[in-house]
Order: structure tokens, then sequence, then C-alpha cells
């Protein structure tokens, strides 16, 4: 989902009309997909009996607003059809609005595109299609988009593994703060892959997504600091990220936490935690 960052206030709606409004109802695209976002953001914080009245008002205002040809609207009720919000769930026409906004070269849209043909899910799976439109979306510098086409680079998905090409929408992706590919792009540092390998590189991105919250690349980033890769030696630090990542829910930093709890190793011994951990690790 992507709001219409309209140039104008959009503050609390109230009884008499605001210029955003005026301007909706006048058949401004821009205001139209706008008040669509206030009624969609409202459903966020809404009681459950509540939303489905607020995400029709909002498919209302982005149906407006897409047929009058404004690329963000097109793509938040393309949004809409896709995930049965406010109205039913219908791939077609999510297809049909995602490539309206598409042609307008909506990165989003484009991304959604994508994962669409990626998944296969109520359209025939194509990898050829998804990378086409992941590659649009990279091209029109959306760092979802990057970070997709990276990784069908990476695994190969059309053809052989290209790491180059890989890692270089990795960068991309990450230079915005995409965190999938911030750690993705670390491990090919770590193994070498589509760019020479570098430890302290690896680190360094590792760390960036670890502190933006990643799972994965926090559990990496303990494993460097346990084995002194690309920084000191530091069973501490290791522990720390272990136990972040555990707590986000990466099975891997679960099992690491684990052994480090069993062992005492940069946090104090604790053998019911370890196996609090050790449990939770092999859950479904």
């Amino acid at each position: 989902y992507k709001d219409c960052l309209p140039s104008w206030e959009t503050d609390e709606r109230s009884p008499t009309m605001d210029e955003t409004e005026r301007l909706a109802f006048s058949g401004d695209a821009a205001a139209q997909c706008a008040m669509g976002d206030d009624y969609f953001f409202d459903a966020f914080d809404a009681d459950i009996e509540d939303k489905d009245d607020l995400y029709k008002k909002a498919f209302y205002w982005y149906s407006r607003s897409a047929k009058g040809g404004y690329a963000a609207g097109q793509y938040n009720l393309g949004y809409q059809y896709e995930h049965g919000l406010g109205t039913e769930r219908d791939i077609e026409q999510a297809v049909l609005w995602y490539g309206a906004a598409a042609s307008r070269g909506y990165g989003a849209a484009e991304n959604n595109l994508g994962h669409l043909y990626e998944i296969g899910e109520d359209l025939p799976q194509d990898y050829e299609k998804a990378l086409y439109w992941y590659r649009r979306a990279a091209d029109h510098d959306d760092g979802d988009g990057q970070c997709n086409a990276a990784i069908m680079y990476q695994f190969g998905y059309t053809g052989e593994p290209d790491y180059e090409k890989a890692a270089y929408w990795y960068a991309k992706a990450a230079e915005q703060g995409n965190v999938i590919a911030g750690n993705n792009l670390g491990y090919l540092y770590e193994k070498g892959y589509g760019v020479p390998q570098d430890w302290e590189l690896a680190a360094h991105w590792y760390y960036e997504a670890a502190m933006a919250g990643d799972g994965p690349a926090q559990n990496n980033l303990g494993v460097l600091y346990r084995d002194g890769h690309g920084v000191g030696p530091d069973s501490i630090q290791a522990a720390y990220w272990f136990a972040q990542s555990a707590a986000s829910g990466y099975k891997e930093g679960m099992k690491n936490y684990a052994t480090a709890l069993e062992r005492g190793d940069g946090v104090e011994m604790d053998r019911d935690e370890a196996l609090y951990w050790r449990n939770k690790s092999q859950d479904d």
C-alpha cells in the first residue's frame, strides 16, 4: 500500500468541508486518492465492526481517483482488490488496476504485478513475467522491486544464478533502507558471491539491517561477533544479537541464543531459558 502524498494538508475530517474534500468532489483525482487514504488509514485503528465500512469508503474514492487516471489511486484500488478490502477479492481486477498504474511508471504497482506472477495465486505462475515486472519496478527506483529482482537473480529463477546482478540490485535496495536487501547483500559479501569477499562490508550491511529490526541479519551479525569475522570477537555482542534475533521470531537466532545460554557464552548461563528457546525454535 502507498499513500497518495498530496501537497496539501489532510487533517482529521471536520463537519465543514475542507479543501481536500472540495477538490475531491470537484473531480480532482489526487484529492480523491487523498480522501481514500483518510478512510483507509482510519480503518487501521477502527473497531472490527467499523473496518469494512471504512474500507468501502476508501474503495469508493480510490475508484474515482483511478478512473480519473491517477496512478496512486489505481495502485491503491488494485491493492484493495488483491486483498479483498472493502470489496470482494478479485485478482483480475487487481492485475487490471496495477497494470494501469504500471503503465504510468508507478514502481509499487510494477512490483506487485511481479509478486502476483511469482506466487501464481489465481493466475498462472510465470517467473519470466515476474522478473520483467520486478525489473521495471527496480528501474523506477522502487526498493521492493530492486530487492525482489535481486532475489530472482541470486537464486536463478529464470536460469543460472547471476550474483553480480543480484549484488547490484541488493545494493540499490539496501541504500533505500530495504532490510532484506541489506541482509542479503551482507551474505554476498560474506561469501564473495558476485562481489569480492569482504568481512567488514558483510558486517556493515548486517548491522544496518539488524538495527532496522531484521531477524536474519541480527543472527548473522551475532555469528560474526561470535567468530570474530569483520568485527572483533565479542561474545557479549554475539549473545545480544542472538537474543534480538530470537525475539524477532527467527529460528536460527533462537537456536544460537539457546546455545549461548547453555554455555554461558556472553550471557549468564540459564538452562531453563535455553530449553525454552530450543523448544520454541522447533515450533511450526
